[in-house]
């Protein structure tokens, strides 16, 4: 069997087990088996140098993760690093869905998570600085039919030049002083004035934030939509908005539903009102995390007659079930101080289990707590936990779906 030779590099080995039958064969043997051993370590040395079955156990290794984020990541050439910070297939194909141009610059675009959506709507200059991403970058463009109309270009963002009427869509590195993600925008390479000329450059299109950013203090202008998207109840990006595409100022969005909230619904609502506090009623309310960050909750919940349980903490209540993938709905069974003595007698004499439990406000682990209260029983049972000023509560409830 021909090998490459020991001194090329880990990109070249990747690309070597992906484009050669020894390769080939290499990966697709070290794919059966997600936890190698020592011994299967061995066997692979004795068909590869050792630094190519290091790349094949990762390539395998990352595209067993990538199949939550992409349809076809069992085909794609990924690295660690690319992965993690790529934008799933669910998110990036929604915001693609908004760009309406025939060009997009998408800026920083890594493995191509982002530019292989944008190349459904329109042809994409896919931006990278690192030459093994622009190389994985073609690749997965080729896995999902779109080479075509991605052109992958080795350059720096800041001196990529934006061809006019261009959109762009920026996705700055988060990690570029180091392995820790940065929390604040000051610390995103490329920096702030960067992407604020980039936004000046071009007609429209999108900037990709962390949601736990402090992007509120810097396009927090009527110039400006901030777009909250979760997925399956994890709130995944802020999306900064601007120009032609920006129609709102804020903007909650939960996937795979598509439903959306913005400071422009519930009939004029101004999107900084309270809702009153008021005592736990028939059913409790668990926001999506979209909802929380875009600052949209309030006006969602007067909208749908909800109030909240406490000042401080998120949950919700109503008299009656709201239908809405924005919210996680419970039916209130009965309302106890949080006192964990009590808790496991009522556990005990009402035969909970299996019990989940949710809480916001307190430092305790559900885990803990679920074996303290000797979770056995036969019916399933939620137990939400409100902490925050005041006297913290044990709500025990249930899923209407599960309720006697």
């Amino acid at each position: 069997m021909s090998v490459p030779l020991r001194s090329c590099c880990d990109l070249d080995a990747e690309a070597w087990v992906l484009t050669e039958k020894p390769g080939q064969r290499l990966l697709a043997e070290v794919t059966e088996v997600p936890e190698p051993r020592p011994a299967d370590i061995s066997r692979w040395r004795k068909l590869a140098p050792p630094h190519v079955v290091v790349a094949a156990v990762r390539l395998a290794a990352c595209r067993a993760r990538a199949q939550a984020k992409f349809s076809r990541g069992d085909r794609m050439w990924l690295d660690p690093v690319g992965l993690e910070q790529a934008t799933g297939e669910a998110v990036a194909r929604h915001k693609a869905g908004r760009f309406a141009c025939p060009l997009v610059v998408d800026l920083c675009a890594g493995i191509g998570g982002d530019s292989v959506a944008l190349a459904q709507k329109a042809k994409v200059l896919a931006v990278d600085c690192d030459h093994g991403m622009c190389r994985r970058l073609a690749w997965n463009a080729a896995v999902y039919e779109v080479a075509d109309r991605v052109r992958p270009c080795r350059s720096r963002a800041e001196s990529f030049t934006i061809p006019p009427g261009a959109w762009i869509h920026i996705d700055p590195d988060r990690r570029a002083s180091g392995p820790e993600r940065a929390r604040r925008l000051a610390g995103y390479t490329p920096g702030l004035e960067s992407i604020r000329s980039f936004v000046r450059l071009a007609p429209g299109g999108a900037i990709k934030l962390s949601p736990s950013s402090d992007f509120a203090a810097h396009f927090s202008g009527p110039e400006f939509e901030v777009e909250l998207i979760s997925l399956r109840g994890e709130c995944k990006e802020a999306t900064v908005w601007f120009g032609a595409v920006a129609t709102c100022r804020l903007r909650a969005t939960r996937l795979p539903e598509d439903v959306t909230w913005t400071d422009g619904d519930g009939g004029g609502l101004r999107a900084s009102l309270r809702v009153p506090v008021v005592p736990v009623s028939a059913f409790v309310y668990d926001p999506d995390p979209a909802l929380l960050r875009a600052g949209l909750l309030d006006s969602f919940a007067a909208a749908h007659g909800l109030n909240r349980i406490a000042a401080d903490i998120e949950y919700l209540t109503g008299d009656r079930l709201v239908n809405t993938a924005f919210l996680a709905p419970f039916e209130v069974q009965s309302v106890h101080r949080l006192d964990v003595k009590q808790l496991k007698r009522l556990v005990a004499e009402q035969d909970l289990g299996p019990m989940e439990i949710k809480m916001r406000g307190l430092d305790l682990a559900p885990e803990t707590l679920r074996t303290q209260l000797r979770v056995r029983g036969s019916h399933p049972a939620t137990l939400i936990l409100a902490g925050g000023v005041g006297p913290a509560r044990a709500i025990m409830a249930q899923r209407p779906s599960t309720v006697r």
